[in-house]
């Protein structure tokens, strides 16, 4: 089978961006303790984030849920289309739509229902939702993606990911007077909620090159995914809707940080061993290193787990102080800027290692600018 190609890869930010030091020392600054504010300012390794919500309008003081100024799906709609439009394909060239969907404002059906709808693409179109895998997702849409390709179908494949976690824990902090580090689970909520953008980012997969938007090959050969299969290990991050007290439905988050990023680098670690066993002349050609930027903690204690050079990984903490932490969207993120900004010349090597709640995956992808 021929080389998978990611082309026209696009990125849309939600409109309302926030500096760090805005968020805890002006918008939040009632709600924290200093230790709060300090470990968000100094430990975190990210100085912006993007936001579908103004939140220099919300009142604090009141508990009522707030919706976002911004719908993910009309982000899904508007960078599909740009992503259609840049690789010249018109909606019949689409023979199968994939989302990564981190966020449904509708519990069902599925975002792909109103996408085929809006987008106009045809009758007959394959469609999946990957709901709820996480950060961790993009070697499952390339997977699914060259399995369309192996049944004989020769249209490209649509990708869709929308990280939109914002309303999960902007909802929890609106009902919590004040967040401390004596209280874990209220400390780790408010974090999560700053760490991550809300974001889309869309990209065309095609069997082979033809594209004049082609940016980069994958051999699915070189896609290693491993998930945590230890008794009970599904407990050390959950998300539920449950009741609070007066039966209103809240965004209760459990998680074992620790036990997660532990978790993570092992996996990662054991994907990178396979993958230099696997192609042993490639993985000495590999020039760049992209990891999920998912928090300096996090990245730190994977990179270092698998023994990669700080140096070899600029492009993550690059990013990850831009942007934050872009969830699903990090891996696209990844692969569009080391050609963009010339970490990578045409023909030249670099590997993600993507990780999250579902698991770690790895994966070369060469070059093609």
């Amino acid at each position: 089978m021929s080389p998978i190609t990611i082309s026209n890869i696009d990125i849309e930010f939600a409109p309302f961006s926030y500096t760090i030091d805005e968020l805890v020392d002006d918008i939040f600054v009632n709600k924290l303790d200093k230790e709060v504010r300090d470990f968000a300012k100094n430990e975190l390794g990210i100085s912006r984030i993007y936001k579908a919500y103004d939140l220099k309008k919300i009142d604090f003081d009141n508990t009522d849920y707030v919706l976002p100024d911004v719908s993910l799906n009309d982000m899904y709609v508007k960078i599909a289309g740009k992503v259609c439009a840049s690789s010249k394909l018109v909606p019949h060239d689409i023979g199968f739509l994939i989302s990564i969907n981190d966020y449904q404002e509708n519990l069902a059906p599925s975002p792909t229902v109103e996408i085929v709808s809006r987008l106009g693409l045809k009758k007959d179109i394959r469609t999946q939702n990957f709901q709820g895998l996480a950060c961790s997702s993009l070697s499952e849409a390339i997977l699914n993606a060259a399995g369309h390709f192996s049944l004989g179908n020769i249209d490209d494949v649509l990708v869709l990911i929308g990280t939109f976690y914002t309303g999960w824990f902007l909802d929890r902090i609106k009902q919590i007077k004040h967040v401390s580090k004596n209280n874990v689970k209220e400390f780790l909520n408010f974090i999560y909620f700053l760490i991550f953008s809300d974001v889309t980012a869309s990209t065309i997969i095609s069997n082979g090159t033809k594209l004049d938007g082609s940016l980069a090959q994958i051999d699915i050969n070189s896609i290693f995914s491993l998930k945590d299969n230890n008794y009970e290990s599904y407990k050390k991050a959950t998300i539920k809707l449950s009741p609070s007290k007066d039966y209103r439905i809240i965004f209760d988050m459990n998680l074992d940080a620790k036990q997660l990023k532990e978790s993570v680098a092992n996996l990662s670690l054991e994907n990178i061993s396979r993958l230099r066993k696997k192609f042993p002349q490639d993985f000495e050609k590999i020039k760049l290193w992209g990891f999920h930027t998912a928090g300096i903690r996090f990245v730190d204690y994977i990179r270092e787990k698998c023994n990669i050079e700080k140096n070899n990984a600029k492009l993550t903490y690059d990013l990850m102080k831009e942007t934050g932490n872009t969830g699903a969207v990090s891996a696209l993120q990844i692969i569009k800027e080391s050609i963009e900004r010339k970490f990578l010349n045409k023909g030249e090597l670099g590997c993600v290692v993507d990780y999250g709640w579902e698991g770690a995956n790895t994966f070369l992808f060469k070059s093609l600018r």
